[in-house]
């Protein structure tokens, strides 16, 4: 065609052609080639646009030969080359083009998101140790180092057999991937200490640049993009869960996330007619369609949830099909074709490797199978005249009769689905199952910042953009309102939620710039044309940061206060540290060195002094109680053979004669009337008396005579984390004046009976450690 005319300069030359190129492109966009029989002109105009290069033969067949640069034509746009369309790169369908200013602004506000995730580096590395946050990281890391010591190298797959059911069923995909990675740098345990370290900040850099180029394509406004990862930067709970040494299993979902929400977009907006399918841009993201889809039900058993909103922006936009007269399969084929790669993805791992039950796996099936009938609804509604309204009561109708057939026709499914629902909203004393506003919650504005306010505005305003079919705002609409839902059920979709929220957040801040005459006003239009970046003044830049604190300033604030939340405090560690080296002195083994604690805390524990941090819920069972009991003997049989050291810290315990105010207030010594205990030495308190530790003990035991039922008192100084406290036991001789008593320290107690007799024995460590003995004389 190089040698023909532009379709813009024939139409200027021939304007009693462009009826006739009208007619022939309506019946292009319907058909995958057509005949002359199939077109409403006559052989004249039909020869003129043959002659001219505007229609071209295809075999036996016809079709228009750029059909872009002849809608552009039409429209009166200017042209871009008669096969620029076509080679259109997948940058363009990005929109994004490495512009050197806003690739360096992009660089500098990504600079901000790694700041506000690693700037508590101090906390993670510590000494030769990388102290992973909270509690649930070290089960991550407890797993990943078990494939890795099955494993001969990152090639060998066969070493994820290893995973237990829990996994398997769970998040097989994020700890095959962390062993992956950490296989590929030696996968010793430092290299996997570090790799989970740093892999919630690589996730969350790595959403980040995907939330820009989601944003800039659905905005076709640069600044919409750059605003919306700073939003992020300071989401905080999306922060604290990315933050340096989070290594928990969500920061793994979000990029999924993002990345399917892309392909859709890039999908939905490409595919605009027959001819665009033949372009490989909408295939391109059908594969990101699969692979995401796929992604999320692999790496976590609820992430059937986060698929969710590929249905409804697939209902959503066959819906706008019709409205518009379009082909509803021509529109969603590449997200069909997604979706179906997905399934196929899924359900091959399963098969396979076993991971996830065949419920989840299933999800993108079931998602597939929905697809294929809202398209063919739409199909059908559209060729016998259905209105919009009536095809949205259809696949209502059809949405309760495939309920109905799951209900009833796979009953042993529907009960696994039924009590994953409930525990969905399950509220316990796990804080992240309570809802986002609930008042047992974090508080949503400690979580959210102002940007839930900021956003909300926004994410209404994109609900009318996506009616005015705009595919881009249906499937960020659709991604957010299905996400804060969530969220408002439970606040562990609160960090899913943040990339949505802070791209209508960003869409809102610039409207509001623009209104405030800061900024040029916003497009939201979908045109190829960007909206640029440019570079203010320096009034209208401090103008924009008091503006973006406005809005900013709390999420600003929270991100610290909630990524402190989540940082193992310095007594939790140096009380670890302070078992692990006494475990090793006496050379103890799992479970001898087991450690029970608060169950939030007990994996930390319980990985730097044995390794085994797999499970809580053995603390969770057992410290509650112990702590409460009133009879040493009892508490003592509630532990015995299990537990070798006991972390107590501080509770609203009041009762003296529990064992949290033995232990923790008193480190086992007599109090007035309640008295000592005999098998818990004292061996860390923390500065501020907020972390204490015991080793459990047989206890050596101090015997003599005295006068026959008398009072017999031993008393010795103990140095605790250089803190010299008293440990006093009494004991009551019997009507022969025989005494026994047992102490948990070791070192030289002065013994006194009632008649002021005063001696001293000395009681080694390996009495304590063994249960020896020693006779006052």
């Amino acid at each position: 065609m190089s040698d023909t005319p532009g379709a813009g300069a024939v139409l200027d030359d021939r304007p009693e052609l462009r009826d006739a190129t009208e007619a022939v492109l309506a019946v292009d966009d319907e058909q995958d080639g057509w005949t002359f029989d199939d077109i409403p002109i006559d052989s004249g105009q039909f020869g003129e646009l043959v002659s001219t290069g505007i229609v071209e033969k295809d075999g036996e067949q016809y079709r228009v030969a750029d059909p872009d640069a002849v809608r552009a034509a039409l429209d009166g746009e200017p042209e871009t080359g008669g096969d620029s369309g076509r080679e259109m790169a997948l940058g363009d369908a990005l929109r994004f083009d490495f512009d050197a200013r806003a690739t360096g602004l992009l660089i500098a506000a990504l600079s901000v998101v790694l700041v506000a995730r690693t700037y508590v580096i101090g906390s993670i590395y510590r000494g030769d140790d990388i102290v992973l946050s909270s509690n649930d990281p070290y089960y991550y890391r407890y797993h990943v180092e078990q494939v890795a010591a099955n494993a001969g190298s990152a090639a060998d797959f066969g070493a994820l057999s290893v995973l237990p059911g829990g996994v398997t069923n769970g998040e097989p995909l994020t700890i095959a991937t962390l062993w992956w990675v950490s296989s590929l740098f030696g996968g010793s345990k430092e290299v996997i200490g570090h790799v989970l370290a740093w892999y919630p900040v690589v996730s969350a850099l790595v959403t980040s640049v995907l939330l820009y180029l989601l944003a800039v394509q659905v905005s076709s406004d640069r600044r919409v993009g750059l605003a919306s990862v700073l939003f992020l930067a300071f989401i905080p709970g999306h922060a604290f869960r990315t933050s340096l040494g989070f290594a928990d299993h969500h920061a793994f979902d979000y990029p999924w996330l993002a990345l399917t929400a892309l392909a859709l977009v890039v999908a939905l907006t490409t595919a605009t007619n027959r001819t665009a399918l033949r372009r490989p841009q909408a295939w391109i993201a059908a594969v990101g369609i699969g692979v995401g889809t796929a992604g999320q039900v692999l790496a976590w058993e609820a992430g059937p949830l986060l698929v969710l909103p590929v249905s409804l922006v697939v209902l959503g936009q066959t819906l706008l099909d019709v409205s518009n007269d379009r082909s509803a399969l021509v529109s969603n084929a590449p997200v069909l074709a997604g979706v179906s790669l997905g399934a196929i993805l899924a359900w091959s791992v399963h098969t396979v490797t076993g991971w996830q039950t065949a419920l989840v796996t299933s999800a993108p099936a079931l998602l597939t199978l929905g697809t294929v009938v809202v398209i063919a609804t739409a199909e059908v509604a559209r060729r016998f005249g259905g209105t919009v309204g009536q095809l949205a009561v259809v696949d209502f109708g059809l949405g309760v009769v495939g309920l109905l057939v799951f209900r009833f026709g796979f009953t042993a499914q529907w009960g696994t689905f039924n009590s994953r629902l409930d525990a969905l909203f399950l509220s316990n004393t796990i804080a992240e199952t309570y809802g986002l506003f609930s008042a047992d919650a974090f508080g949503f504005l400690f979580l959210l910042g102002l940007t839930l306010f900021l956003a909300l505005p926004a994410m209404v305003w994109g609900l009318d953009l996506a009616w005015s079919d705009q595919s881009g705002w249906l499937v960020a609409s659709s991604y957010v309102w299905v996400l804060f839902a969530l969220a408002v059920i439970q606040v562990r979709f609160v960090g899913e939620l943040a990339t949505f929220l802070a791209l209508f957040a960003g869409l809102a801040f610039v409207w509001v710039a623009s209104w405030v005459e800061l900024a040029r006003p916003v497009l939201t239009t979908g045109d190829r044309d960007l909206r640029d970046v440019l570079v203010p003044d320096t009034r209208a830049v401090a103008s924009l940061f008091v503006l973006f604190l406005l809005f900013g300033s709390l999420g600003i604030v929270q991100v610290p206060v909630k990524t402190s939340q989540v940082l193992v405090e310095d007594g939790t560690y140096d009380a670890a540290t302070a078992i692990e080296a006494d475990a090793a002195e006496r050379g103890f083994e799992y479970p001898e060195n087991y450690v029970l604690s608060r169950w939030g805390q007990s994996r930390v524990y319980n990985y730097f002094v044995n390794g085994e941090s797999r499970s809580f819920s053995y603390a969770r069972q057992k410290y509650g109680p112990f702590v409460a009991e009133t009879d040493p003997d009892a508490a003592l049989s509630r532990i015995s053979n299990r537990v070798g050291y006991i972390v107590t810290t501080e509770a609203d315990i009041e009762e003296p004669t529990t064992m949290y105010a033995r232990l923790h207030q008193h480190f086992g010594s007599r109090n007035g009337d309640v008295d000592g205990l005999a098998h818990y030495r004292p061996l860390f308190t923390s500065e501020d008396g907020s972390h204490r530790a015991f080793a459990v003990v047989p206890g050596g035991e101090i015997k003599g005579t005295a006068a026959p039922n008398s009072t017999v008192s031993v008393v010795t100084t103990l140095a605790v984390s250089g803190r010299e406290v008293d440990y006093e036991r009494q004991t009551t001789a019997n009507r022969n004046g025989d005494f026994t008593v047992t102490v948990a320290n070791p070192g030289t107690y002065t013994v006194t009976t009632d008649g002021g007799n005063k001696t001293t024995v000395e009681v080694t460590e390996q009495m304590v450690y063994s249960g020896g003995n020693v006779t006052v004389e």
